[in-house]
């Protein structure tokens, strides 16, 4: 035992050694990937993780403890969504997976409704997560972008027009990722209502916010079940369910939906093989982990942590616009918002260079040309650090005349 504790030691700080290299994500110096509350939530998803670490969610029968837990996490965000009786949901490991079943589910949908498309394709606005465009090639199909207004938001008049013989699948983003504003849910599950398409609402980034932002007085758009022609709908637990990584919900208005997105296969000796996701072993831990931190927050939990995200986004905000050179991209409805350049003199992609020299990871965002930051509550311990270093990089960007590539790199 000794020697295995020694040869643990050696290795724990060799892992804490490379981690030197990275952004400082806890105290609030990346403004995307991470999401988090506070210590208390995070050693409750840990632990909980931890207690669930050998269990594989794939063997339900084998497990039945973290089927119960997976049904009450989906059961949670069935409700938090208003999903009528009968609506059913499938736990995956991201946003992508997410949009991936919902998208193999509305194909099949296709596939009995509409029988005579043989390319079957999806009508989405520019705005919407490359997700889609990945869907569609695993399942050989097609998709049409259409471009966005001038407010970011989903241009549903163009998507209407858009939709042909073919189009089995519309979708609209709330909010999207990369300006942060809702598109018309109504209006785009109204085009769907009336040329017979499959409606999915992309929920992934601010989904497990949006309702509790609401109950704070907010205006936020209706765009859940209670939307009529919605039929799914996904949403990150990672995000600001402030759950482990690997934990997102793919939501159905109707089990027979869900059911669309089933993969089923019998010509093997083991027997049937039935999964809803990607993967076939999933990790326990990832699901004990969500579970754990919907039942340590809770609906005030959430509340509260709605209310520290919306003030700590108000206050980098005017702190950005109180900087001579820069302005606020408008509109924003959650915790994303956009900030560029109004100073011939000031470089926005080389105040990001100089941003990141001084030890923050910035978000980018390529139309229009701009540093994106999603926040979320750990943001509200950095604000007055950020918002120094972001004025001093301005100053040395003007001073120096310094000029940058954008960096488009984000995700490399």
């Amino acid at each position: 035992m000794t020697a295995i504790s020694s040869k643990w030691a050696a290795l724990k700080e060799e892992l804490e050694r490379r981690k030197q290299a990275d952004f400082d994500w806890e105290h609030g110096k990346v403004a995307l990937y991470n999401y988090k509350v506070d210590a208390g939530l995070d050693m409750a998803v840990r632990e909980a993780y931890q207690i669930y670490f050998g269990e594989n969610a794939l063997g339900r029968r084998a497990f039945p403890s973290v089927a119960r837990l997976e049904d009450e996490v989906i059961d949670f965000g069935l409700d938090l969504f208003n999903c009528p009786e009968g609506g059913a949901g499938i736990f995956t490991s991201g946003g992508t997976e997410s949009i991936i079943v919902a998208v193999k589910a509305a194909r099949q949908w296709g596939r009995v409704n509409k029988p005579h498309i043989a390319d079957p394709v999806i009508v989405l606005a520019e705005t919407a997560h490359p997700s889609f465009n990945k869907a569609a090639y695993l399942l050989d199909m097609k998709v049409v972008r259409v471009p966005m207004r001038d407010d970011y938001r989903a241009d549903v008049d163009a998507m209407g027009r858009a939709v042909g013989p073919d189009t089995v699948m519309i979708v609209g983003s709330a909010p999207s990722y990369s300006h942060g504003v809702f598109d018309d849910i109504e209006g785009i599950a109204g085009v769907a209502e009336r040329h017979g398409l499959w409606c999915h609402v992309d929920a992934c980034l601010g989904g497990f916010l949006a309702p509790f932002v609401k109950k704070l007085g907010y205006d936020i758009p209706a765009f859940d079940f209670r939307v009529p022609g919605v039929r799914s709908l996904s949403a990150d637990l990672h995000k600001y369910g402030y759950a482990p990584k690997g934990a997102s919900l793919s939501l159905y208005r109707t089990q027979a939906d869900k059911d669309c997105a089933k993969f089923m296969f019998n010509e093997w000796p083991r027997g049937v093989y039935t999964t809803y996701t990607l993967s076939g072993t999933r990790p326990g831990g990832a699901v004990a982990g969500a579970w754990a931190a919907l039942r340590y927050l809770g609906p005030d939990g959430y509340l509260a942590a709605a209310g520290t995200v919306m003030e700590t986004r108000d206050a980098l905000v005017a702190g950005v616009e109180a900087i001579p050179g820069l302005h606020v991209y408008r509109p924003f409805d959650l915790g994303v918002f956009i900030f560029g350049s109004d100073d011939d003199r000031v470089d926005i992609n080389a105040v990001m260079a100089c941003m990141r020299e001084r030890g923050w990871f910035v978000g980018s965002t390529a139309k229009p040309v701009a540093i994106h930051y999603s926040v979320n509550p750990i943001h509200a311990q950095s604000i007055d650090a950020y918002l120094s270093d972001l004025a001093s990089a301005v100053d040395e960007v003007r001073r120096t005349e310094r000029k940058a590539a954008f960096d488009d790199d984000t995700y490399s």
